[in-house]
């Protein structure tokens, strides 16, 4: 039992105040940035609600205003200023298609709004769980790096006292560089992971210590063609297809639009004019028939990548399920530390040599880190399938 004297009480509440608290995927969260899909969606429904805006109130564009001033020059009377303003209305008479796409983007922007949030924040999910893998690995690295060097001593004491050859120590001095370049490797990796963290979320640049991600939630993954129906990211894709197909017609409909109403009102010496009346562009010879298959062809183009992105919306979703029925992380996790510490006491005391206890050693440190890495696997796969299906509070 250790006993803390009086005097040491307030050091050690100074060092566990200044100690920093890993940092939790919700502590990320908070501090997350907009996500690129996000600012995609948005991007995307402004355009979209901007052609809206340029067709409102049965105008194609906006109107073209014109003002003319120019001197009259009248023989006997001198110089006089003649003022007028033209205005020229581009006509859109096809209210019916505009409104179908009014209705669209209505019901669009809530569900790509949704899908954006959903994979934003698996983006971010993503990451933590990269960059907490990779600190873990830097950790069992250096812990690895620790036990090596220690073995090390130990060889060269024995070379000391004559019980083992020099080739032991030797093998412990190569196996150290491999070590440490391996630490090496893993240090670049936590550098590359947390970089593409913190370009997501408003985190310093440097690591800093990131909590596990807990217990692996308990997903349904049964009748899964019913519930890929009522996917988000399914009706946001859906949506997003009648959307673009509305936008082109309506682009098509202000490209055939020909009539404009046009005015004008002028002051010619003592003399005031007002015109009204009507224009039409002529249209080239096959104008009209080459925009109309133009459009279509486009329209579908559009259905032709919303049924590719579905079906790999399929795909993904039924690779995830599988993959997590197959990433079971076993109940009883094995001792590795445990196992670790037998073998190099058994090398201390002289009982293994180290060209016995390198490939035990060697043999923990991997299945350790093919413990985290499932770990890992699971976590994703399930964060990936909260995305993808409906009724789970990603």
């Amino acid at each position: 039992m250790r006993v803390l004297f009086p005097g040491a009480l307030p050091c050690l509440l100074v060092v566990q105040a200044g100690a920093q608290a890993p940092l939790s995927f919700q502590d990320i969260q908070l501090k997350a940035q907009p996500a690129p899909e996000q600012w995609r969606a948005d991007s995307l429904l402004a355009e979209r609600e901007l052609q809206l805006q340029e067709s409102r109130g049965f105008l194609r564009e906006g109107p073209t205003v014109a003002l003319l001033v120019g001197p009259r020059r009248t023989p006997g009377r001198g110089t006089s200023t003649d003022r007028g303003f033209e205005v020229d209305l581009p006509l859109f008479l096809s209210p019916r298609i505009r409104a179908d796409l009014e209705s669209s983007l209505g019901k669009a922007h809530p569900l790509m709004a949704e899908a954006a949030r959903r994979e934003g924040r698996f983006r971010l999910r993503s990451a933590y769980l990269d960059a907490w893998l990779a600190s873990r690995m830097v950790a069992m690295r250096e812990a690895d790096l620790g036990t090596v060097d220690r073995w090390l001593e130990a060889a060269k004491a024995r070379l000391e006292a004559g019980a083992d050859p020099a080739f032991q120590v030797s093998l412990v001095e190569g196996e150290r560089l491999k070590v440490q370049q391996d630490l090496d490797e893993a240090r670049i990796q936590e550098a590359r992971t947390w970089g593409t963290l913190v370009a997501l979320a408003d985190l310093p640049a440097a690591p800093q210590p990131l909590a596990d991600p807990g217990a692996v939630a308990d997903l349904p993954t049964g009748d899964l063609d019913r519930r890929l129906q009522d996917s988000p990211l399914r009706k946001a894709l859906l949506a997003q297809m009648d959307l673009e197909a509305q936008s082109l017609r309506l682009k098509e409909a202000q490209a055939l639009s020909r009539w404009s109403l046009r005015g004008s009102h002028a002051q010619e010496g003592e003399d005031k004019v007002t015109r009204v009346g009507m224009a039409v562009r002529l249209p080239r010879a096959g104008e009209g028939a080459a925009l109309r298959r133009s459009t279509q062809a486009q329209v579908r183009a559009v259905q032709g990548e919303t049924r590719q992105a579905l079906a790999e919306l399929e795909a993904r979703t039924a690779s995830a399920v599988a993959r997590l029925r197959k990433a079971a992380v076993p109940t009883v996790v094995p001792d590795f530390a445990k196992s670790l510490e037998a073998v190099s006491l058994r090398l201390q005391e002289g009982r293994e040599r180290p060209s016995d206890a390198l490939p035990i050693r060697r043999q923990l440190l991997e299945s350790q880190m093919a413990f985290l890495r499932r770990v890992h696997t699971q976590h994703l796969l399930v964060a990936e399938l909260q995305t993808l299906l409906p009724e789970v509070n990603p």
